[in-house]
């Protein structure tokens, strides 16, 4: 039935197009006859021209003798009309509107298939896998490292780039066992124990499986600041009712992590749905002074396990003996890997925690050093500066170029304003000061206690000039 409507519209649009073309063609004017149109009117004109008496009856027969000329010339020229196509031409033209639909109906029946049903493009590449690359190539692909491993179950790189192929082609099922051989294999490496955790949890559509649970405990094993493993402990604290130890989790993370990381937002979301939940407040958790900064707290104190964090049973002083020497572990670290900005900002964070300005506002100048045109890198050495900044003394030159590279990049920042300008007002330049300080008044609040501060050090800079 489907057939046969399409072919009735089909028959109905070609009819559409070739009817004009069986018509028999008009007459199209030629530019000969349009031309002898405006010498009638001049003509009529001229008569018009005669009865008003603007011309003389000697100016006007002289006006239409050289018209009558023209006309006279142009009707040896050209005829006044010329046809507008030949047969011809409405004969190809009537061919081709005809040949090719029946063309194209002619090949779609020899290549085409009129009995699919019509499917989603997701249940397409369920049937037919599909992926980044080309369906047939990734297929291709897929079927090569399926080969690859009857030959050699052991190919560990050949398990691994089926799963990866399983992952595009959205067969998270085929996946996970690919990754399963590849984690047996292997001898249970962290970053496949992770991806088998993950494809489980995508399996079993979010829920963290024990099986998830137990590949998440071997990486924190290797690494207890593994994020991934650190998120998917919490979800599994959380999936168990335990929401207090899963906010608690979530919120050392996010502690733990550099401001710029991608998975910030997720974590942070889950910990204030579930904190909400379960009636947490987090506000007080970042207020309290006796939780360690995580950088350096261990991993999930469930996954894998029933016992607790160690450092939370150690005494105040030896979980604190403990934490610092971590945090010293990291220091050394950053020794022998100088260029690696998030250490330096993660140690700078740890040490303002632990009660170490100095030494955090050094870790900011490292970090400084290796990002100078980063605002927010730039913004926290200022930060560190103004925490311990002498008014008595100048800034090094280092700070000092840094706070002026913050100052181009932001001109509105305060604290660069308030620093440039104390340096300027001890170096004698009492204009410069009061430019910059200007500008950071104009900043300030109306009912903000420092802006008397700084009216008056500008009205004691104005009274020196």
């Amino acid at each position: 039935m489907i057939q046969l409507l399409l072919g009735a519209l089909t028959a109905l649009v070609v009819a559409i197009l070739v009817w004009p073309l069986l018509r028999r063609a008009r007459a199209v004017p030629t530019r000969a006859a349009f031309d002898m149109e405006i010498y009638r009117d001049q003509l009529a004109e001229i008569a018009r021209d005669q009865e008003r008496g603007t011309v003389t009856p000697e100016e006007a027969r002289a006006a239409r003798a050289e018209i009558g000329r023209r006309m006279l010339a142009l009707a040896d020229e050209a005829p006044a009309s010329a046809p507008a196509g030949g047969g011809r031409t409405r004969f190809v033209a009537v061919a081709l509107a005809v040949a090719i639909p029946v063309a194209a109906l002619a090949v779609y029946g020899r290549f085409g298939s009129p009995a699919l049903p019509g499917m989603p493009l997701a249940e397409r590449r369920a049937v037919e896998p599909s992926g980044g690359m080309p369906d047939r190539q990734l297929a291709a692909f897929a079927r090569a490292m399926l080969e690859r491993v009857e030959r050699n179950p052991q190919d560990l790189e050949a398990w691994v780039r089926l799963a990866q192929a399983s992952a595009a082609m959205n067969l998270p099922e085929q996946a996970l066992n690919a990754w399963r051989r590849a984690d047996a294999i292997s001898g249970g490496q962290p970053e496949i124990a992770g991806l088998l955790g993950e494809t489980a949890v995508a399996v079993a559509n979010g829920q963290v499986t024990p099986e998830a649970e137990a590949a998440f405990a071997r990486v924190l094993s290797a690494d207890p600041g593994d994020p991934r493993a650190r998120y998917y402990a919490g979800l599994a604290h959380a999936q168990a009712g335990e929401r207090a130890d899963a906010v608690r989790i979530w919120f050392d993370l996010i502690a733990a992590s550099p401001p710029d990381s991608p998975w910030l937002a997720t974590v942070r979301e889950a910990m204030e749905r579930t904190a909400r939940e379960a009636r947490i407040d987090t506000r007080q958790m970042r207020a309290s002074a006796k939780n360690p900064p995580a950088v350096v707290r261990l991993g999930s104190p469930r996954v894998g396990s029933s016992d607790a964090d160690p450092l939370t049973t150690l005494p105040e002083a030896d979980r604190m003996a403990a934490i610092r020497g971590m945090v010293d572990g990291l220091a050394a670290r950053l020794e022998t890997q100088p260029d690696d900005l998030d250490g330096w900002r993660r140690l700078a964070r740890s040490r303002k925690v632990l009660g170490e300005p100095d030494k955090a506002l050094a870790a900011h100048a490292r970090a400084a050093a290796i990002a100078p045109d980063n605002i927010e890198v730039l913004t926290d050495y200022a930060g560190a500066l103004l925490d311990l900044h002498d008014s008595d003394r100048p800034l090094d030159p280092a700070a000092r170029a840094a706070m002026a590279n913050l100052l181009a990049k932001s001109p509105n920042e305060g604290v660069a304003l308030w620093l440039l300008g104390q340096d300027e007002a001890l170096a004698g330049k009492d204009m410069a000061a009061t430019a910059l300080w200007q500008r950071l008044l104009g900043l300030l609040p109306a009912d903000s206690p420092a802006r008397a501060d700084l009216a008056a050090r500008i009205a004691k800079l104005k009274g020196g000039n």
